[in-house]
């Protein structure tokens, strides 16, 4: 009887449905190491795309920086000549063109084509085949040489057959002096040989290979390195090359093959029935645990390298202020190790009694502020501060960025006294010069020809208009500092534009512009104002619009009455600004930039001292396109009604 169960027992451990545990232990066990396999290979992948993209943006960066370079180089150049206006002489050229040559790397020569035709050209030896040479006689070349011309935008263009011999990349910059008109084309030759040479040795210490072309090309020719990157699965970036759309493509040399992890996939399909799922899920369990440790830890380092490289000053509070982590900016900016400040008050930072300033920031508002800070010595110096909001292990925090603008400060304190300095110096000679002009045209040294009356005319002008050019600068300092005066008292508007058009009236006849009033019936609108600034602000308004005015057109000027304010436009019939330069209009020393406004002379200061006096005067000034096509300047103040009310 216990034999027979004996057997028994034996048989049932050989029936089939015994088997099936194994095998479900065996398939767990495949598809476990199958899944290990693809998480490592995807890693992998993303390592070496995140390694190619770290490579891909040191090749950018080292092309960019050898060929911008040498670019640049021409456009100083060309500030120096636009600065000249366009006159220098050839001694001075020559002496520039090799100084550029000497520090341009790459550069094979630099000639000047004043007009279009290659007048000048550095060195001369070797070169001589290009001077006196037409760029308008170049069939081929001419087209897109116009077209830059035109677009009035530098262009590297190349590779190119020099007139002189051999090929090159020609950066060619087309060049326009102050009032607009057109003087010629800066080329400079660019022998990129050493460069491809540079770019490939950097690219083979990097185990990867690398090509460039225009970016216009598609498929075509590159025109560095090897051509069937783009073509295949490479890394491609855009280069920011002035006057040139390139891209680059980087790919490693050696690509991975297959999954190289079949003793993985063969020992966890050996592993034992018993023991194959509990030691992959232990295995499975131990990796996760350990990337896991490893991501934070290494996140954790990532993150302290990002604070410590940043030169502002990063500081994080809780919500009452109690500082808990600093970057190690704060020793340059404050003088303070990190671990001193961990756990002290924020307002340590802070100079005495600018702590209340922080009660006015928003929660999580970015925007700076400017403060001042007290460093560990005892200095109190100007700095910005924002604040943003953020979370850590479920609180609230506080994330701080404070800069320091202390030397910013202090450059524009020595702007603004240079300014003043230079203006209050050169207003009293220029007076007096002025003033001796005037005796001399009126007629007090005796009767002059036409010539000499012309020359003194043209003299006395042109001291006229540096002496409005230095009272504007005075204005523009006064109002920075807050130091100009205003005396507010009560005006009728009407009979104050009434006076500025009368004021401006000699100023029009001159240029055959009508000056109108509209609404001049409205005398009960009483504005409480400083009269000399408004005169002053009327003044500028109508001088832009007649200068702008054609002859025999009108300049209206009109008031507009709402519930708390008045309106009061100049609107004239001239050619208006362009949608591009609006944003710029009030902004100082700004000008429009086309042909047609640089023939009209001025300072650009005019329109942003105008800003600030109705700004101060508790306006507002704007600008809109009129509906008859010309410019239409505006400002509003308020009604004398309303700032009693106040």
């Amino acid at each position: 009887m216990e034999q027979s169960n004996a057997l028994k027992q034996q048989s049932h451990w050989l029936l089939p449905w015994q088997w099936v545990v194994p095998l479900f232990c065996l398939f767990c066990a495949a598809i476990i190491t199958e899944y290990q396999a693809r998480q490592l290979v995807e890693q992998r992948q993303n390592q070496a795309l995140q390694q190619l993209v770290g490579l891909s943006g040191q090749l950018r960066s080292f092309v960019e920086s050898e060929l911008n370079t040498s670019l640049y180089m021409s456009l100083g150049l060309a500030s120096h000549i636009r600065a000249s206006d366009g006159k220098l002489a050839e001694k001075e050229m020559l002496f520039l063109l090799q100084s550029l040559l000497e520090q341009g790397k790459h550069i094979r020569n630099i000639g000047l084509a004043p007009g279009n035709v290659l007048t000048l050209i550095y060195p001369v030896q070797g070169n001589e085949r290009a001077l006196g040479l037409n760029y308008q006689n170049l069939t081929q070349q001419w087209p897109d040489i116009k077209q830059l011309i035109d677009a009035k935008e530098p262009r590297l263009v190349g590779p190119v057959a020099l007139v002189q011999g051999g090929d090159g990349y020609v950066y060619r910059l087309p060049l326009f002096l102050n009032d607009g008109s057109y003087w010629g084309i800066i080329s400079t030759v660019l022998d990129l040989s050493a460069f491809n040479q540079m770019l490939l040795q950097q690219a083979n210490s990097y185990q990867v290979q690398v090509g460039i072309r225009e970016k216009s090309a598609g498929s075509g020719q590159a025109l560095f390195g090897y051509s069937d990157l783009f073509s295949e699965e490479a890394l491609i970036l855009d280069l920011n090359i002035k006057g040139a759309q390139w891209q680059i493509a980087v790919r490693f040399m050696d690509e991975a093959t297959g999954w190289g992890l079949w003793q993985w996939r063969l020992s966890g399909a050996s592993l034992s029935i018993v023991f194959c799922l509990m030691l992959a899920w232990l295995l499975h369990s131990y990796r996760r645990s350990a990337l896991f440790a490893d991501a934070l830890q290494d996140n954790e380092m990532y993150s302290r390298r990002i604070m410590n490289s940043v030169l502002d000053v990063i500081v994080t509070t809780d919500l009452d202020g109690t500082i808990d982590r600093v970057n190690s900016a704060v020793s340059t900016v404050f003088g303070y190790l990190p671990q001193q400040l961990t756990g002290q008050p924020f307002s340590m930072l802070l100079a005495p009694g600018q702590a209340g300033v922080l009660a006015t920031l928003s929660p999580g508002e970015g925007a700076a502020v400017e403060l001042q800070g007290l460093r560990y010595s005892g200095e109190i110096f100007a700095m910005d501060l924002s604040r943003n909001s953020t979370e850590h292990q479920g609180k609230s925090r506080y994330v701080w960025l404070i800069r320091d603008i202390s030397e910013r400060k202090k450059v524009e304190q020595l702007k603004n006294d240079f300014v003043s300095t230079v203006s209050h110096e050169l207003r009293t000679p220029l007076t007096a010069i002025s003033g001796a002009l005037g005796l001399a045209v009126g007629g007090a040294l005796g009767a002059l020809n036409d010539k000499q009356l012309h020359m003194l005319t043209l003299a006395q002008q042109n001291s006229q208009r540096l002496g409005k050019l230095i009272n504007d600068l005075l204005d523009i300092e006064k109002l920075a500092v807050n130091k100009m005066q205003f005396k507010l008292r009560l005006w009728p508007l009407a009979a104050l534009l009434r006076q500025a058009i009368e004021l401006n009236q000699p100023v029009a006849f001159q240029r055959q512009v009508e000056l109108k009033l509209l609404s001049a019936e409205q005398d009960d609108l009483w504005v409480e104002v400083d009269e000399v600034r408004v005169q002053q602000v009327m003044a500028n308004l109508l001088a832009n619009a007649i200068r702008h005015s054609p002859a025999g057109a009108s300049v209206q000027v009109t008031m507009e009455l709402s519930a708390k304010t008045v309106r009061v436009s100049v609107i004239d019939q001239g050619p208006g600004v362009s949608e591009s330069f609006e944003p710029r209009l009030f902004e100082k020393f700004s000008q429009a930039d086309s042909s047609d406004r640089r023939q009209v002379a001025g300072t650009g200061l005019g329109l942003a001292i105008c800003k600030d006096l109705i700004k101060a005067m508790r306006g507002d000034i704007g600008y809109q396109r009129a509906n008859s096509g010309g410019a239409c300047f505006y400002f509003t103040l308020p009604l004398a009604t309303e700032l009693s009310l106040e």
